[in-house]
């Protein structure tokens, strides 16, 4: 099973490449509106260093939602300009929210017809909008069991702090196509992205959730240097050589977890 690292904050992206290649790994995802993105692809590339999704931008989400058709229009337009840069950039996937914060948008007939464009859009030219689990399960399953087109991208940490009880692999396995991986404290809203293995998810079920879905792609770490838990930053007596070589090993941990239970 390949294992890949994205890292969202803490690092810049040249100390980035050089550690993931020190470490072996080839494969990663950035956010579809990082600064300089086009030189970010052009660094990854010239590193063999593959981008295997984009993480499409998710502030002011539930706009999509909205009646005000100028706010639902400029995050719409973000979303287009993800699809558009996979590709440009033949970018297999990218990962899409459907909702953020408290409390959940309420789903109507205008963001219904909004994530149908995205979602037509996408299939046009080629590209997978993978819908993500977030703090609600109802926006989402409804967009998943109306439409055949958007795939899944399952991410553990939400599962673990945001909706205890809904297992979404038994729901979705069969169109889960991206991995978000990471550890957290499990308590209410506590969405750390901590390295795996170092917060209080049970990553023994998770492997064997894993396992279960049939899932082949990558093991995709979703993590962050810049961490702060309790006001305390976990991470800020490592290097970035030392960060990145214990997010692989925890990474090539699961993954060996997880085939051992095929």
């Amino acid at each position: 099973m390949e294992i890949g690292i994205s890292v969202f904050n803490g690092m810049d992206i040249s100390s980035i490449v050089e550690n993931l290649k020190k470490n072996g790994v080839n494969r990663t995802f950035i956010k579809s509106d990082a600064p300089d993105f086009d030189n970010v692809m052009k660094l990854l590339h010239e590193n063999n260093i593959i981008c295997e999704s984009l993480h499409a931008p998710y502030n002011r989400i539930n706009n999509m939602w909205s009646e005000d058709d100028e706010a639902a229009n400029e995050i719409l337009n973000r979303l287009i300009d993800s699809v558009d840069k996979c590709a440009k950039y033949n970018i297999p996937a990218t990962v899409v929210h459907v909702s953020s914060g408290r409390p959940m948008p309420e789903i109507n007939e205008k963001g219904i017809k909004r994530y149908e464009y995205l979602f037509n859009y996408a299939n046009e030219r080629g590209v997978i909008v993978a819908l993500e689990n977030l703090r609600y399960l109802e926006n989402l399953d409804f967009l998943m069991n109306k439409y055949n087109t958007p795939a899944f991208c399952w991410d553990n940490g939400h599962e673990y702090c945001y909706t205890k009880g809904v297992k979404y692999l038994d729901l979705y396995a069969n169109r889960l196509c991206v991995l978000h991986i990471h550890d957290n404290r499990c308590g209410v809203d506590t969405d750390d992205h901590l390295l795996p293995f170092e917060g209080s998810i049970d990553f023994d079920e998770v492997a064997k959730d894993l396992a279960k879905s049939g899932y082949k792609g990558t093991l995709m770490l979703e993590i962050g240097k810049n961490i702060s838990v309790d006001g305390k930053k976990v991470y800020e007596t490592l290097s970035d050589e030392d960060y990145i070589s214990r997010a692989a090993e925890s990474a090539k941990r699961l993954a060996h977890m997880v085939e051992s239970y095929r």
